[in-house]
């Protein structure tokens, strides 16, 4: 019998204590391509985000990383397809708010539960709405906007992007936070709902800073303020709905993160987390990103369950109060 040299013995031993970790982190993913499914059509931020993430993973990881489009139900048939998929790292979602913390409370009859069938795997990005108004509104600021919503309770029209949709639950946030009543007025889809903005059918609502500040821009809208506390640096010149009288309590990030089927082994977990981070802080796409009026993060794995696990109560209560349900 031919024994191990004491130097392979001290290889093997060291293989013992250190070894096990390292394959469940490091070797147990990507064994096989990686599929990043969007619950909604491509050139969405979700799906630039995805796009983004898999072309510099491909890189990294050593396996082709692709995007699916499973589109339809509010985000509800993507998330659903990653929930039921194989809890191994290989099958992931790049959602939005909507199908990970709005629907559920909306919905009686989801075939999933984000809370017990997804698992919070990184933020990708955050971001400010931008509170805008048809120029025809005599408004300057936020303040504004309150002083004539309390002389004219319910007249005052907003638009949105449907019943239940970030942009209705970002105004009803402001107005409950105020203490308002304004009328809102759905419609299938942001696009119509910003040009009837335009058009001054309706009279104002919080819209994604790109295709809003355009017309901002061209004196076309008038920028009242952004949905977060922290200004926005590529607009500092506006100001945060939470900088005026009463509305110090208001902050509304719009965000879009990274999930995967609940049970997948925490190791897994935790490469895709450092892998995404580390994507998403490359200089090329945080400046790409910042300019696009966006925020990354660095947040932890356990920092971005807890803070998925606070925007369901919290969107619960807005939802349920507000008597919100989806069409």
């Amino acid at each position: 019998m031919q024994f191990p040299s004491r130097r392979t013995a001290l290889l093997l031993g060291t293989a013992a204590l250190f070894g096990a970790p390292l394959a469940a982190g490091a070797q147990a993913w990507p064994k096989k391509p990686v599929t990043i499914v969007v619950a909604y059509p491509a050139g969405g931020v979700a799906d630039q985000m995805a796009r983004t993430l898999a072309t510099e993973l491909t890189k990294r990881i050593g396996q082709p990383v692709v995007v699916e489009n499973r589109v339809g139900a509010s985000g509800m048939i993507g998330a659903n397809y990653v929930a039921k998929a194989e809890p191994d790292g290989h099958t992931l979602l790049m959602a939005a708010m909507a199908e990970t913390v709005f629907v559920p409370h909306m919905n009686d009859r989801m075939a999933y539960s984000p809370d017990r069938d997804l698992a919070p795997v990184a933020m990708a990005v955050r971001f400010p709405f931008m509170l805008v108004a048809h120029p025809s509104l005599p408004v300057h600021s936020v303040s504004d906007v309150v002083a004539l919503a309390k002389k004219n309770p319910g007249q005052i029209t907003y638009a949105s992007g449907g019943n239940g949709s970030v942009q209705h639950l970002t105004m009803e946030l402001f107005a409950r936070t105020a203490d308002i009543q304004l009328r809102h007025i759905p419609y299938k889809g942001v696009i119509p709902a910003l040009n009837d903005v335009l058009g001054n059918q309706v009279s104002m609502m919080f819209a994604g800073y790109p295709p809003a500040m355009v017309h901002v821009k061209a004196g076309k809208l008038t920028a009242l303020g952004m949905s977060t506390k922290e200004r926005l640096p590529v607009a500092p010149d506006i100001p945060s709905v939470s900088e005026f009288p009463t509305l110090e309590a208001y902050d509304f990030p719009v965000w879009v993160g990274l999930f995967a089927p609940a049970g997948t082994p925490a190791a897994v977990l935790d490469r895709v987390h450092a892998e995404s981070v580390a994507v998403f802080a490359m200089p090329e796409v945080r400046t790409s990103i910042e300019q696009a009026g966006m925020m990354t993060s660095t947040e932890s794995r356990p920092q971005f369950t807890a803070f998925v696990k606070s925007e369901l109560a919290k969107y619960g209560k807005i939802i349920r109060d507000a008597g919100i349900k989806e069409p």
